[in-house]
């Protein structure tokens, strides 16, 4: 779906190589203020090496990428303070109280919010008072997803941002994290393995396989248009379908609009089910 307004987040016909392996591959992107953005793949899929050339931390071999309308590799201070990130390992801070950690994370940002710090800070029921280095892995994941929303960010970058946090501590994350992006205009792309909290709360699903981009469609054209054909022998698939993957007669496809002749049945899959299909 193509916009009027800027992006918040483009990537344009980007590759990028690590000692002649092929990590991302010719991929183009655009992600705009109010999506949520769920990125899901294998292990070494690209998911990794994409969030981090849209951070500037890694540059890409060929193509472009920009930020809030200005190429990542020149971005102004005022632009680095609008993006947010999390990474899957917690980080830092050894030898801070949790409210000396923030206080000098705050210190960088002047449009912090301290009552979303508060409130989420309660949510997550972290001790102000406890040091930084005796909290569990989940509680440090949590106060580093409190730095990187509490100034809310135009584009806010998550790679596995729940994978440490509990079953409940997760789903109130994830569905506070879809309203706060509505209700600041942010855009977020988000990393996860759980199929689940996708489905919850993700506007749109990008799907990489082996550094290709395969799928980028809102949820709910995904349900309606992705399906699992079975297929008679020899029945031949109309020209509009984009076939994802084959196995004999059973066809994962895109673009499915109705029945042709030799269809047996077309199967609606969940997002575990459709990564399942793809990867078989």
């Amino acid at each position: 779906m193509e916009m009027k307004q800027t992006p918040t987040l483009a990537f344009t016909q980007v590759n990028k190589d690590f000692d002649g392996q092929s990590a991302l591959k010719s991929l183009s992107l655009k992600l705009y203020p109010g999506m949520v953005v769920g990125l899901l793949g294998q292990n070494g899929a690209g998911k990794s090496t994409l969030m981090r050339c849209a951070l500037g931390i890694m540059e890409p071999c060929s193509g472009e990428v920009s930020v809030l309308g200005a190429s990542v590799a020149e971005l102004s201070s005022e632009l680095k303070m609008q993006i947010g990130y999390v990474p899957q390992q917690p980080f830092g801070y050894e030898g801070f109280s949790v409210a000396k950690a923030l206080d000098l994370h705050r210190s960088f940002y002047p449009d912090w919010d301290m009552a979303l710090e508060a409130e989420w800070l309660k949510r997550f029921d972290l001790d102000p008072k406890q040091q930084v280095q005796r909290l569990s892995v989940g509680q440090r994941q949590s106060l580093a997803l409190i730095m990187a929303m509490s100034y809310r960010p135009k584009l806010l970058i998550l790679d596995e941002p729940v994978a440490s946090l509990d079953p409940i501590a997760r789903r109130k994350f994830m569905a506070d994290l879809f309203e706060l992006a509505i209700e600041s205009g942010s855009c977020v792309l988000f990393s996860s393995h759980i199929t689940s909290d996708l489905e919850r709360v993700a506007s749109h699903l990008a799907l990489i396989k082996r550094g290709e981009l395969v799928l980028f469609k809102e949820i709910d054209e995904l349900r309606e248009q992705v399906k699992l054909l079975s297929l008679e022998d020899k029945a031949e698939l109309p020209a509009e379908l984009t076939v994802l993957n084959r196995r004999g007669c059973k066809v994962l496809v895109d673009n499915y609009q109705h029945s042709f002749e030799g269809l047996v049945t077309a199967d609606t899959l969940n997002l575990e089910q459709l990564f399942m299909e793809l990867h078989s």
